[in-house]
């Protein structure tokens, strides 16, 4: 400061100093003590660090105090949007070289001064353009990572869900029916728990298979575990139509509708008839699955309808699952396909 200012001009321009050195700190990336604020919290704050750069000058501070302005526009080019930073460096280069040329300044200073400040604007300008894109660059990619957990969590979930409501059900009646013949027809009763132990062992294999992310189902495999597991519920149960050459990922999800109507028409309809359709019309396969039990407990309403509605709309296709108007349920899927 010059030894001409009074003690109180002192004490005023160093304390202004003071509070525009602590403000810029507050202004250097991550804003978060002004961020959580809102973004006039930072606008302001480079207005009033602005502010604080003219006090010295007014006060009769030497020509380097100038100094101070070029922090301005480097804080206001990381905090501010690029826009907005580029209208501040404007602003103030040009009060800088106004104010040098109407206090006399010669004119390479003014020039000096004039570049100086729009030199560091812009550089820090653009800095602080890069930095905020990385900084989305990498919400979006840890937001993706975080959809992409979420996903593969309600994958498996709607997996297991499918695989092990079919096996369980088709366990469970193995079992019960072998205990019923274990003392009239022992031989017939170890034949099921033979069963029993052949489709645990697949059940094992597929949640396996599951988890790891490559589980692909057949559907002729699931249409003859839906037939069997039908039968050992005493259902007749009658299949029409074939499917033809299709992808693997409709191959798939035709399957676990197949297996997951089976199951519900085992556990909640108390049918005594089943038919599953195939049918391959314009580019579209169908499959539905009527039974001629109680419509309303044959709904479910569960889990495993809703996973396979998201199924079939992962493959633009539709799903239906309601009460037949002549009574009984019907679940119907329709995916639209080309022949491979």
């Amino acid at each position: 400061m010059r030894s001409g200012l009074s003690p109180g001009a002192k004490a005023a321009a160093l304390a202004s100093v003071a509070a525009f050195v602590a403000l810029y700190i507050a202004l250097l990336p991550p804003v978060d003590a002004l961020t959580y604020r809102g973004s006039g919290a930072i606008v302001t704050a480079v207005g009033l660090l602005a502010g604080l750069a003219v006090v010295p000058l007014l006060l009769g501070a030497p020509r380097s105090s100038l100094l101070l302005f070029v922090y301005v526009v480097a804080a206001a080019g990381v905090a501010l949007p690029a826009a907005a930073a580029v209208a501040v460096t404007v602003v103030v280069s040009t009060a800088v070289g106004v104010g040098l040329a109407m206090g006399s300044a010669d004119g390479s200073t003014v020039a000096a001064w004039t570049l100086t400040v729009l030199g560091v604007g812009a550089v820090t300008t653009a800095l602080g353009a890069a930095m905020r894109a990385n900084a989305e660059l990498r919400r979006l990619r840890d937001e993706r990572a975080r959809l992409a957990v979420a996903e593969e969590r309600m994958r498996i979930a709607r997996d297991l869900h499918d695989l092990l409501g079919h096996t369980l059900s088709l366990i469970a009646l193995k079992t019960d029916l072998a205990t019923r013949l274990i003392g009239s027809e022992p031989e017939r009763a170890q034949a099921e728990l033979v069963d029993v132990q052949q489709v645990t062992r697949e059940a094992l294999a597929e949640v396996r298979e599951a988890v790891q992310g490559y589980r692909q189902q057949s559907f002729a495999d699931a249409l003859a575990s839906a037939r069997a597991t039908l039968a050992a519920a005493g259902i007749d149960c009658r299949v029409e139509g074939e499917i033809p050459p299709v992808p693997a990922d409709v191959e798939t999800v035709l399957a676990w509708v197949v297996r997951e109507a089976a199951t519900n028409v085992v556990r909640h309809s108390g049918a005594r008839r089943c038919v599953i359709r195939v049918r391959d019309q314009d580019g579209v396969v169908a499959v539905e699955v009527d039974d001629d039990g109680t419509a309303v407990a044959a709904g479910g309403g569960g889990t495993g309808l809703a996973g396979l509605a998201e199924r079939a709309r992962d493959l633009d296709g539709t799903f239906d699952a309601a009460a037949r108007s002549g009574g009984g349920f019907r679940v119907r899927l329709c995916v639209p396909v080309r022949a491979t």
